[in-house]
């Protein structure tokens, strides 16, 4: 279980000893370096009393005995979202929406409650007031609604905050219903992952995030909250949509102030150069990925329990065959012809010109028919070895985290929206991080983002990777995207209409661009279709797809697949 784990360097160690991640801390310290060490019951002098108190929560969190979470379907949520039942982490009700928080019925006593159920506010106090915030209406986010309100305590605490944020799930309604299904069953438990995260991490993850005050989900309604403190934007002011300070510098912030909240594919609004932002996203994440597997944040093999983990899933599970182990060619073919309709004919303007090319198109389709033959094998080739396979942000993009500059004027960051956390193929993972940038920009980059995720890893207490393989996963996980955009294309008629099509002129039209329905999905639907055709153009695609075909091949010690796997 603890083959891969690696030396934790003396700086890291100092700051683990006081704490039981997942065990008591003796017992983890010994299995992993032969020594016995006593844990301090104690602050320690260096410690905040904030510090100390999120220590000390999670210490008893991590010791708390929840149920396992069990499947749900589409039913679970249409019949009973309705229905008030308690969480399963602590075994209280609890409220789902903004109106629910603020009514006679919940507020200020619930809260409390809840708090301390928690412990994250201490036993001899209480929450006085609950507040609703009407000046802020969160609008980003794709897995959830958004709230802000502010609370007063019976006795004022310097040391708790006042202002505050909850993630609730979608509405049922008929604007948000899919994308409620879609979080609540299709990725499902991402929910119930997201509030592990900050309950049970807050203390050993290698960023700031949020402060957790509380967080639940019923796994019989799907209904889930978490509550955190509210990240102290400068200037939550509204987002450029319309592009209109692209390429213009913009004012920097005082020292430490956080910028933004800045949203999905929309770079042009960071106040820098975005290639500086994403390079601190991936050295934040793979530093995450190298402390999980050096055994810093605890036992790998009981960390990863509390998370999505594929980390030794044998081959049989992906489904691989030798017939095709992906969706029947024939259905996947429309969906290929329904896209290359938008990008050369309906959506022209929006996408590069070389999608209208015939020989293109032919090629296209061949790569994606072959991708789709290997589907199963490519998931296995992704996790085959465990050390491109680690915990870390599914999905760490400009709008999951908030950024600021220290005295030096350099760029740090905390990081939320943790939904999906858990050990997956590296190579994926560095997709979602980077997917909703501009193609441009990777494109000038992506060598350097590659090696900081490599050095970064490593430094951390990960393993060395190969950067060719790290390269060929991120390219194979981008293909694979185009499979859900491309069986997207009848929902991006939905948001707008096939009619309106002929008068858009760029990414920047509001029906386009815009957040629709308080979501950014239409408009990362067209950028990220955009970029990935502009990677299979321009990155050889075909070639790296040959390439994978022969090593999936190889490893698994099967023959090629029959062309007729790939024909509809």
């Amino acid at each position: 279980g603890l083959k891969r784990c690696r030396k934790v360097p003396p700086s890291v160690a100092m700051v683990l000893l006081p704490w039981e991640p997942f065990e008591d801390p003796a017992i983890s310290w010994e299995k992993i370096h032969g020594q016995v060490v006593q844990a301090a019951e104690v602050k320690p002098d260096h410690m905040s009393e904030v510090e100390w108190r999120i220590h000390q929560r999670c210490k008893r969190e991590l010791k708390r005995k929840v149920p396992s979470w069990k499947t749900i379907t589409n039913e679970t949520v249409t019949e009973n979202h309705t229905k008030v039942r308690k969480g399963m982490l602590y075994g209280i009700t609890f409220p789902w929406t903004e109106d629910m928080l603020h009514s006679a019925d919940w507020g200020a006593e619930w809260l409390t409650k809840a708090m301390h159920s928690a412990g994250s506010l201490p036993k001899e106090n209480r929450v006085a007031k609950v507040i609703p915030d009407k000046k802020y209406r969160i609008t980003t986010g794709n897995n959830g609604g958004k709230f802000l309100f502010e609370v007063e305590y019976e006795i004022p605490d310097e040391h708790l905050h006042t202002k505050l944020f909850a993630k609730i799930p979608h509405s049922m309604e008929k604007e948000t219903m899919s994308d409620r299904l879609s979080s609540s069953v299709n990725k499902q438990p991402m929910e119930l992952y997201e509030v592990n995260t900050s309950r049970l991490l807050e203390a050993t993850l290698p960023t700031k995030i949020p402060r957790y005050y509380f967080g639940d989900i019923s796994n019989e309604t799907s209904n889930w909250i978490l509550i955190t403190e509210a990240v102290n934007f400068h200037d939550p002011a509204p987002l450029d949509f319309a592009g209109k300070t692209l390429g213009q510098a913009k004012q920097p912030l005082k020292a430490y102030e956080i910028e933004g909240p800045y949203d999905k594919c929309m770079d042009w609004c960071l106040r820098g150069d975005p290639a500086e932002y994403y390079l601190v996203l991936i050295r934040c994440g793979a530093r995450m990925a190298g402390l999980f597997k050096s055994g810093a944040m605890g036992d790998p093999d009981v960390v990863a329990k509390h998370f999505e983990n594929m980390l030794g899933v044998p081959k049989e599970a992906f489904g691989v065959q030798p017939g095709c182990s992906g969706q029947p060619p024939k259905m996947l073919k429309s969906k290929v012809d329904q896209a290359l309709e938008l990008w050369s004919n309906t959506g022209a303007v929006l996408f590069p010109d070389f999608t209208k090319d015939p020989a293109w198109q032919t090629k296209f389709t061949a790569s994606m028919m072959k991708l789709n033959t290997y589907a199963g094998e490519s998931q296995y080739f992704f996790h085959h070895d465990d050390d491109y396979v680690s915990l870390a942000h599914s999905n760490m993009n400009v709008d999951n985290a908030y950024f600021w500059r220290n005295d030096k004027g350099e760029l740090e960051l905390g990081v939320f929206d943790w939904g999906g956390m858990g050990c997956r193929s590296l190579g994926f993972k560095l997709w979602w991080w980077l997917y909703c940038m501009d193609f441009e920009v990777l494109d000038a980059n992506f060598d350097k983002f590659l090696d900081c995720h490599i050095e970064s890893y490593q430094s951390a207490g990960g393993p060395k990777l190969d950067k060719e393989a790290l390269r060929m996963m991120f390219i194979l996980t981008a293909m694979t995207q185009m499979f859900g955009l491309m069986a997207a294309v009848s929902q991006i008629y939905r948001m707008c209409p096939k009619k309106d099509f002929p008068s858009i002129k760029n990414r920047y039209d509001a029906r386009v661009g815009e957040n629709i329905n308080g979501k950014s999905t239409m408009r990362l639907y067209i950028q990220v279709m955009r970029t990935i055709l502009m990677i299979m153009q321009n990155w050889q695609a075909e070639k790296v797809l040959d390439e994978f075909e022969t090593k999936v091949c190889d490893l698994l010690k099967m023959s090629k697949k029959d062309p007729s796997t790939m024909e509809p």
